[in-house]
């Protein structure tokens, strides 16, 4: 069985610096595939850019953190934009509201849906469908995001189930980062099987989660020797300009770094040596 890969570019949309390291990835690199966020700053710039960028596969970045604002006006979804009128910092603030029975499900079906609704209409062939922070496989709100790409017949789903023991490191930030990520990957894992019963595709592998905001060539060159056969994914963070990223969001990614590994030719090499077969969502229904 072929080895495929699909290189995903998180976050189109939320900056002109990553519409930037869209474009330059897709068309001097590996990338073959974004994800579009609905409420980002350079959302009609990206949407420009995606219509020249023939063959990239466009997905639908269902987001409800990240300091952002929402596609409804805020006052109609007060319980999803308890910050100054605008989403949540992260992740861990809103699973504990959401713990705490803070936050309205309607709402969250509901901006969820005018996301979607404004990236359908830009008329973009959509080719599938994740989350920021991968928030569309909280238990929570898995059923919702699953709901929605049926409704919009979107075809394909991404299943962040990155493997259990990968990027295990004993330092405090890997310790809390590698905890994390086996929770978000045992709720993703369990999902798997209700997504593929609504006809939605999902890749097999998943590769990203460890190294979010510090996906450099080196990893990258490793973790070709890992994939499995099947289709595997890669989350990225490129940039064009770290600094002006991080003056607007505080991630602390090197996003910059990771558009230098997206565009190295060693990777390409490597890619190519090894066998692999780089696709994008698009394609998950041919194969």
């Amino acid at each position: 069985m072929t080895k495929f890969l699909i290189v995903n570019a998180d976050d189109f949309g939320i900056h002109p610096a990553v519409n930037r390291a869209v474009c330059r990835g897709f068309e001097s690199g590996i990338l073959t595939s974004t994800s579009l966020m609905a409420g980002g700053a350079a959302f009609e710039d990206a949407v420009h850019m995606a219509r020249s960028l023939k063959g990239i596969g466009i997905g639908i970045h269902l987001t409800l953190v990240g300091g952002l604002p929402t596609v409804l006006p805020s006052k109609e979804v007060p319980t999803i934009t308890w910050e100054n009128g605008r989403l949540c910092s992260n992740y861990l603030e809103l699973i504990k509201r959401d713990l705490r029975g803070m936050i309205r499900m309607d709402e969250v079906y509901r901006e969820w849906d005018a996301q979607i609704r404004k990236i359908l209409d830009t008329g973009l062939p959509i080719t599938h469908i994740d989350g920021h922070q991968h928030m569309h496989m909280w238990n929570h709100f898995f059923p919702i995001a699953l709901t929605l790409a049926h409704k919009y017949h979107i075809p394909c789903m991404r299943v962040p189930d990155e493997r259990l023991r990968f990027g295990f490191g004993l330092n405090p930030g890997t310790i809390f980062r590698f905890s994390a990520k086996n929770g978000l990957s045992f709720m993703a894992r369990n999902h798997r099987e209700k997504i593929h019963e609504m006809g939605i595709h999902t890749n097999d592998y998943f590769w990203g989660m460890m190294y979010g905001g510090h996906f450099y060539e080196s990893r990258m060159l490793d973790i070709i020797d890992r994939l499995k056969e099947g289709v595997n994914e890669w989350m990225c963070h490129p940039s064009a300009d770290a600094n002006a990223m991080e003056e607007s969001f505080h991630w602390g990614y090197h996003g910059e770094a990771e558009l230098m590994g997206i565009t190295s030719l060693a990777v390409r090499k490597k890619l190519e040596i090894n066998g692999i077969k780089l696709i994008s969502y698009g394609d998950l229904t041919k194969i």
